[in-house]
């Protein structure tokens, strides 16, 4: 049975979230930080990061252990936080040639996206990029109550569809809720990554998007093969 659908996850997948924190947090650095205190772009943006752990930590509770750490005064974690909500999606970026890949699956897949997070953020960053354009269904952990590696959060698009698990493939970043959690259901996951992988959770991944569709090529002759 051939490939008739493929999920995303956005950050650190379709959303390059290094880069868009750093763009970020040297606007807000310039705006809210420098102009009451000597901590440097670099300072500010490395401890960030640190207390961040790659998104897995609130930014109410980041940008309080800033405070604390920095002792800024004159802002105060409640503003950063705000300013964060408000700001992030306009210095959000996508990987290179995203648009480019997404509208051509758009023309033989249906495409769908499943994210975590807040609703009211990841929506700022789907709406400032145009992804709902192109994905149907868009779930986010916290509109539909349950978050990846969650079976139920991965099969959602596929009830919604009328499609089996085998007919998806998974596209991710995190080797636990993405690869795992897409593989635990029955899809076939690609990991996305940005550097070399050793012993990668994914049969398949990809560094740079030119690598996914000779992999769907593949996988759909494979399948043809075998039926």
């Amino acid at each position: 049975m051939t490939l008739s659908a493929v999920l995303f996850d956005l950050d650190g997948t379709l959303l390059d979230r290094t880069t868009s924190l750093q763009l970020f947090l040297k606007s807000q650095h310039a705006r809210l930080i420098a102009p009451v205190s000597t901590c440097t772009l670099d300072a500010y943006q490395t401890l960030f990061l640190t207390f961040d752990q790659n998104g897995l930590v609130w930014k109410d509770v980041v940008y309080q252990k800033l405070i604390t750490h920095f002792q800024f005064e004159g802002v105060t974690a409640t503003e950063l936080l705000q300013d964060y909500l408000s700001s992030f999606a306009s210095s959000s970026v996508l990987f290179p040639q995203t648009l480019d890949l997404l509208q051509r699956l758009s023309q033989t897949y249906r495409l769908g996206l499943i994210t975590n997070g807040r609703s009211d953020l990841q929506r700022s960053v789907i709406a400032h990029h145009q992804l709902q354009t192109f994905f149907d269904p868009i779930l986010i952990s916290e509109e539909v109550g349950l978050a990846k590696p969650d079976p139920a959060l991965f099969l959602r698009p596929v009830q919604d569809w009328g499609v089996t698990p085998e007919q998806v493939l998974f596209i991710g970043d995190h080797p636990l809720h993405d690869i795992k959690g897409a593989e635990a259901v029955g899809m076939t996951a690609v990991l996305k990554s940005n550097q070399p992988v050793v012993n990668s959770p994914s049969s398949y991944t990809v560094n740079d998007w030119s690598e996914l569709e000779p992999i769907l090529i593949q996988l759909n002759s494979e399948r043809r093969s075998r039926s």
